[in-house]
């Protein structure tokens, strides 16, 4: 049910009636060199078997996810797991992988909400449709909550791949780039990019 019925990006589109485009959506990346925590915490990682969805999530995306929101704390909150329901009548409901929200640290999530991490076990397209549907949720959350965002950030990955996608009104950009786990730096330096650009 929810997201999870979103599992096709061509008919995830349609239903949303979303225009799409692919562009190279970072340019310039400044790279940012993880901490000393986050490099022991990742080769620990490699030392258990990442075998499916859950321990990917565990052991590398949120590591990695909140090597960032420590860098933001006083200006964004990570939530892992947290429901989003705007409208269930449309599939737009449920839980979320993870999500950065434009607030200082806070138990409850508040609007708005501005970017999101979809984990698939080495499946894009469904990670990118689930994506899609979460961000397209977050536009209609943030206005009802009064505290509208022009666009919103999202990026499905399976662990080692991460893909990052745009939604801005009513059109979905794919970056053509993949980027991969052992360019580190450069996925830091992207989500460096996303949050600055909502401060």
């Amino acid at each position: 049910m929810g997201y999870s019925n979103y599992k096709n990006l061509k008919q995830t589109l349609k239903k949303l009636a979303l225009d799409e485009t692919d562009e190279m959506m970072f340019p310039h990346i400044e790279p940012v060199e993880p901490s000393d925590w986050l490099v022991q915490t990742l080769a620990r990682a490699k030392r258990v078997p990442l075998t499916n969805e859950k321990v990917k999530s565990e052991r590398v995306i949120s590591p990695i996810l909140t090597e960032i929101a420590l860098a933001y704390e006083s200006e964004i909150t990570m939530f892992s797991g947290e429901d989003l329901t705007v409208d269930a009548s449309r599939d737009l409901a449920g839980e979320c992988d993870f999500f950065f929200a434009k607030h200082p640290r806070k138990t409850v999530m508040q609007a708005p909400v501005v970017t999101f991490v979809e984990a698939k076990d080495e499946d894009f397209e469904y990670g990118q449709a689930q994506c899609i549907a979460q961000m397209y949720a977050s536009l209609l959350y943030n206005e009802q909550e009064g505290k509208p965002v022009p666009f919103v950030y999202g990026c499905a990955v399976t662990g080692g791949d991460w893909k990052f996608l745009k939604l801005e009104k009513n059109k979905v950009t794919f970056d053509i780039e993949t980027y991969y786990l052992v360019e580190l730096p450069k996925i830091l330096g992207i989500f460096h990019q996303i949050i600055q650009k909502f401060l």
